[in-house]
């Protein structure tokens, strides 16, 4: 009936945040370890680093299992929440880095099996526009509330209480079904997909390390160069990803009218005009105007990608591949343009940005019309 499949939709956007989670509150395990434990930024950014590392890495692996969905899910989640437990009682940065590379791997199988059903759904633009949404709104409530964790019990609190987090979503992963109450779905012919597998790959992982690099250090930028208080700064980026949200509202309204190729390419444009707006014109207005555009092109454009790559890869293989991507960059990034940035000011990184952007634009462009909907090609 058309419920269930609605809740089998809900048990993936559950799978699939909670894989993500690690991302999002990357900030926040930061801090967690720094002040309830005293660790320097180096011991600090490593166990996020880690867990981002192998996360991806799992979601590699896990894409291409057989047995994706509500088992391997609860297994990923059983992993996380145990590893929560051993950090809330570790004294150690040390011990905490390694259970975290654990938890990475438990994050990966989340992260595959949510792929796996939400890229089997009839209507993967509005699939991924939903859980975007979803996504989204949870982690700006979980973000709200991690840092008075933290205030009121350090370390120890903060990763305790995400136990309940988890075990909360996870009661949802009961709604999914089956392997084999799954439709039978259309694949397209293996040979065919390998280059476009690469050309996706490529054009994720050229667009994703600009924009984690941006993210890594904007708001140094708009502090050093653009003479902002750290609290606008602040303001700015939380206005830039409040508006995002206008990008799953966009893409549900118009989501099947519109092809994604060239939507994509459009955002992949607009997004080196933002780049050159914010570091190549530094001042309030283009730091302000830039970030809120580039945050909504960047929502919308991987919507349309992890939708194509449903289409292209039903099973949610591809999928996985592609949020792994997403992770490496987040875990590499600030590392790569930090070391550009030894010998570089910041108001001329922005070159090696679009030269990025470019190679991005390009892979996209060779794919044809392999990025549309099955029925429409």
């Amino acid at each position: 009936m058309q419920y269930r499949t609605y809740f089998h939709l809900l048990a993936g956007m559950a799978m699939l945040e909670l894989g993500n989670l690690a991302s999002s509150l990357a900030p926040f395990n930061v801090s967690a370890v720094s002040v309830g434990l005293n660790a320097n930024s180096q011991e600090a950014g490593l166990v996020v680093t880690l867990e981002l590392f192998f996360a991806a890495i799992s979601s590699l692996y896990f894409g291409n299992a057989a047995y994706k969905g509500r088992v391997l899910g609860l297994i990923g989640s059983l992993i996380v929440m145990v590893c929560y437990y051993l950090c809330s009682v570790s004294i150690d940065v040390n011990q905490i880095t390694f259970i975290k590379a654990f938890s990475g791997i438990g994050c990966g199988m989340l992260i595959a099996s949510g792929h796996s059903i939400l890229a089997s759904s009839q209507d993967p633009n509005r699939s991924y526009a939903l859980f975007t949404l979803f996504a989204s709104l949870t982690a700006a409530f979980l973000i709200y509330i991690s840092s008075t964790w933290i205030e009121d019990g350090g370390h120890s609190y903060y990763f305790f209480n995400f136990i309940y987090v988890y075990i909360a979503l996870t009661l949802l992963f009961f709604f999914a079904k089956t392997s084999n109450e799954n439709d039978t779905i259309l694949v397209r012919e293996p040979i065919a997909k390998k280059w476009l597998y690469f050309l996706l790959i490529t054009a994720v992982l050229f667009y994703e390390i600009p924009s984690s690099g941006m993210w890594a250090f904007m708001e140094r930028f708009g502090v050093e160069y653009i003479d902002m208080g750290v609290s606008e700064v602040g303001s700015v980026i939380s206005l830039a990803i409040i508006l995002s949200l206008l990008g799953p509202v966009f893409i549900g309204i118009f989501g099947n009218k519109i092809r994604r190729k060239e939507t994509i390419l459009l955002c992949l444009l607009v997004s080196s005009i933002c780049v050159y707006a914010i570091f190549g014109i530094p001042s309030y207005d283009t730091f302000y105007y830039g970030n809120i555009t580039w945050n909504i092109v960047f929502v919308i454009m991987v919507i349309l990608i992890l939708a194509a790559a449903a289409d292209i890869d039903p099973t949610g293989r591809l999928g996985a591949w592609l949020n792994a991507c997403i992770l490496l960059s987040a875990s590499l990034a600030p590392a790569v343009f930090g070391w550009i940035m030894l010998e570089n000011e910041m108001t001329v990184i922005y070159p090696y940005l679009i030269l990025f952007l470019i190679v991005a634009m390009t892979c996209i462009f060779s794919t044809k019309k392999d990025l549309e909907p099955i029925d429409k090609v």
